[in-house]
């Protein structure tokens, strides 16, 4: 009976239960939600960030690879591979190290091709570029424009040393070939790529292969592809 009436008592005084929040509740109440949702946007700002960083920095790499596996493909197939050291502003408009020359025959058509990584001025950010020209270009023509294969390529950083990877130039003799043969048979390449989304802390991709001429070994002449098309 006692219970009933205490019920009783709380269904006629409805005031009790309508009385809501106080001020000083309310506040601590959006306090808390806004501390919350301060969480979770700072999460969702850090994720999408991360995925921005890893989309370019796929981009980045499948460019890298892209240039790497069309000069592979050349190089193994090259009869003679001009040592990247001698290029030079007059042959490739671009300083020694950073053009790659040679003499192929790439499903069975024998040309020269030339790579070179160009900084455009005012910008540290570099092209891969490639092109082509028969041997009797002087003849019969045949020299094909340069063609970009990858973008924001990244610079090696200090003076070069053979044991501090990032300091590689893109080309480099790897080894010396004996008397036979070209200069150099065996060379490094090394492209540093980093996508203009990647954030400031992000690091380049880099992608480094050490290719080898096949057909080097032959003796071809060593001033095949010689006389070189103005850069």
């Amino acid at each position: 009976m006692r219970e009933a009436r205490a019920a009783w008592r709380r269904v006629m005084r409805p005031g009790e239960s309508e009385r809501g929040l106080t001020l000083v509740e309310l506040m601590v109440s959006m306090m808390i939600f806004a501390g919350l949702l301060g969480i979770v946007f700072s999460v969702l700002v850090t994720v999408s960030q991360q995925t921005k960083d890893n989309l370019a920095r796929t981009r980045s790499a499948d460019q890298a690879r892209i240039g790497l596996m069309q000069i592979d493909r050349q190089v193994r197939s090259g009869n003679v591979i001009s040592d990247p050291a001698g290029e030079s502003l007059a042959s490739a408009g671009v300083p020694a190290n950073y053009s790659l020359r040679v003499y192929t025959q790439t499903d069975g058509s024998y040309q020269c091709v030339q790579w070179r990584v160009r900084y455009p001025a005012g910008t540290d950010r570099g092209l891969l570029e490639f092109r082509s020209w028969r041997p009797s270009w002087q003849v019969t023509g045949g020299v094909e424009a340069w063609r970009v294969v990858a973008r924001d390529v990244v610079r090696p950083t200090g003076t070069f040393d053979p044991d501090d990877n990032t300091t590689w130039p893109p080309f480099f003799v790897e080894a010396r070939a004996g008397s036979a043969g070209s200069e150099a048979q065996t060379i490094r390449v090394t492209l540093r790529l980093k996508d203009a989304n990647q954030s400031a802390r992000s690091a380049p991709t880099t992608v480094t292969s050490v290719l080898t001429g096949r057909n080097t070994v032959f003796g071809y002449p060593a001033d095949s592809c010689g006389t070189v098309p103005a850069p």
